[in-house]
């Protein structure tokens, strides 16, 4: 099967690209995907009514951010309601996420999506062509190719190469507006990306390289960004968002990720806080469990980030409590009788990207600590 290549275009009123990407793929018919409040916020909402003016849109944005089978099946329905010809995804993660699953399910022969999800190795084609522009300086979805979706709260990641979209628009001027808790959450959901990405044990000289760039510019603008609205920082997190994305394309996230799932399935906790929240021990747990080839990738991380290997849990939760996320689970609602569920939850597929084996009991006594 030939590799899937990606067509990305990173600058300040980028969206106006679309215009372009229309002509040549010769799209009358847009199935536009969005979120709620961000499509408006951001001002896609009315740069799109003057850009797709001429052109037939449905918009379908009825779903949760932790959406689930049923969501997919009634976006899929709407899809396969007209002969759409272009899917144009506006939002965070879940909202590209969510238009990625639509896209290439809906372009499948069997009717039951869940076999698909089980085993992507059935998906035969690649559907129309999808434009993911995010609003947010985080998850990086517009360059990955795999989609989450949860069933009966477990959570799935449909992973093929038809699924990244075909084209990646990084229009910073679309985060300008982000809320602060949204901006917080995404930023240091893309830190923590580029942290698992670099001791991810799928990691090349590829990844590395990207998730190296993105943490030299997230270090320097992540404040900024998140609680001065500062455009320039903005512009730097957007980009490196970007990078965090094509890093974990290639290595895939590990176990703070692997943990953060039933967090945000169970508890409601946005993905970037959840995953934030088990960063700054695993690291700890890795130097301090690791072998030298271990030690020596977190003392590089440790001079990319500027801090000392051995105070990047300090810091990290320093910088939730700057960036204005709570790190104190029991003010987000869980308790001691949570820990052992909570550890001993972890995504396999995640898990065994981990450099590491680190017991459930060892999570439980630092979640402890968090209470």
């Amino acid at each position: 099967m030939p590799q899937v290549l990606q067509i990305e275009f990173i600058e300040e009123g980028g969206i106006a690209r679309i215009c372009s990407i229309m002509e040549s793929t010769n799209a009358k018919k847009i199935f536009l995907v969005s979120g709620k409040s961000s499509f408006i916020l951001s001002g896609a909402k009315k740069t799109l009514q003057r850009l797709l003016k001429d052109k037939k849109v449905t918009i379908f944005n009825s779903f949760p951010s932790d959406y689930e089978l049923c969501d997919i099946e009634r976006g899929i329905s709407v899809f396969k309601s007209d002969n759409f010809d272009l899917v144009v995804a506006i939002g965070g993660g879940s909202v590209l996420d969510m238009a990625k699953l639509i896209k290439i399910l809906s372009a499948q022969k069997q009717s039951n999506i869940f076999n698909f999800i089980k085993n992507p190795s059935l998906i035969e084609n690649k559907g129309v062509p999808l434009v993911a522009l995010p609003t947010t300086a985080g998850s990086g979805s517009q360059a990955t190719h795999f989609a989450v979706v949860y069933v009966q709260q477990e959570k799935y990641s449909l992973a093929h190469q038809y699924v990244l979209p075909d084209f990646a628009i990084v229009d910073t001027a679309l985060c300008y507006s982000a809320p602060r808790v949204d901006a917080a959450s995404s930023a240091l959901d893309a830190l923590s990306q580029s942290i698992e990405s670099y001791w991810s044990l799928n990691s090349t000289k590829e990844s590395k390289y990207y998730a190296a760039k993105a943490i030299k510019l997230m270090i320097d603008s992540i404040v900024p960004s998140v609680n001065h609205k500062d455009k320039k920082s903005i512009q730097s997190m957007s980009l490196a968002s970007h990078l965090s994305g094509k890093a974990i394309n290639i290595s895939k996230t590990t176990l703070p990720h692997a943990l953060s799932y039933f967090l945000t399935s169970n508890f409601k906790i946005s993905h970037g806080h959840s995953v934030a929240l088990f960063l700054g021990f695993v690291w700890k747990l890795n130097y301090q469990y690791g072998d030298e080839d271990l030690q020596k990738i977190m003392e590089e991380l440790s001079d990319l980030i500027k801090i000392s290997v051995r105070d990047f849990d300090i810091f990290w939760y320093n910088l939730m409590s700057i960036l204005g996320l709570e790190k104190k689970l029991s003010k987000i609602g869980i308790e001691q009788s949570d820990l052992y569920a909570i550890a001993s939850s972890a995504n396999q597929e995640r898990l065994k990207n981990h450099p590491i084996t680190i017991k459930t009991e060892l999570i439980v006594d630092e979640l402890n600590k968090m209470l």
